[in-house]
């Protein structure tokens, strides 16, 4: 996930602090966590305003930098995130045998409208969030055109599941009088309802000097 659409998680802080009793216990964890529910048209235009960004691919027989380069559409469904854009492949190289011998032959640059399903775990335990793409299935493995290079090279990523660490998110800084009061949050579970990405956090609260 995009830095800026954890920002989206920030909202609903500001109101929470309003509750807040005039007298803060140090280090109170509350018992219910908070559930951020966010819009997958919001979650679109976040990672929209962020392209175009890498994508790390590699392939035993193609090797090539890739890139998103637009997004056409984002929806969130009951059990994973579906994403269609446009993929840049540049410096393109399939590796192959020929006569006994390896080759590795040139093919250029290339641009793919593609379509992914991304499917989502979260370990609460480890605060890490899984994520799991499947991209469709290239025709041949030793194509020599370019589009088709770039699709072996992102199926390459499928079937895989790829760790994002969460730790607490950076804590929020609000004034209750003369007081300084720090709000960390922590992940507890990430979750995908239909059009919505469900975060559940657990809000600890600190009393600063």
């Amino acid at each position: 996930m995009k830095p800026m659409t954890m920002k989206l998680l920030f909202i609903i802080f500001p109101v929470v602090l309003l509750l807040l009793p005039a007298t803060i216990i140090p280090a109170v964890t509350v018992d219910q966590s908070v559930t951020i529910s966010i819009p997958d048209t919001v979650l679109f235009r976040a990672i929209k305003d962020g392209l175009p960004f890498p994508i790390a691919a590699q392939s035993q027989y193609v090797q090539g930098d890739v890139s998103l380069e637009s997004l056409e559409k984002l929806q969130v469904m009951e059990k994973s995130l579906f994403i269609r854009g446009v993929v840049s492949g540049r410096d393109f190289t399939i590796n192959t045998t020929i006569a006994g011998k390896d080759i590795s032959l040139n093919l250029g640059s290339a641009q793919l409208p593609v379509s992914c399903e991304l499917f989502l775990r979260f370990d609460g335990k480890k605060k890490i969030l899984f994520v799991r793409p499947r991209f469709p299935k290239p025709n041949s493995l030793y194509s020599t055109d370019p589009a088709d290079a770039l699709l072996l090279l992102l199926s390459s990523l499928g079937e895989k599941e790829y760790p994002v660490e969460f730790g607490a998110i950076q804590p929020i800084l609000a004034k209750a009088g003369t007081r300084d009061i720090l709000i960390e949050l922590e992940p507890v579970d990430i979750l995908t309802q239909k059009g919505l990405l469900l975060i559940k956090m657990r809000p600890l609260v600190t009393r600063g000097t």
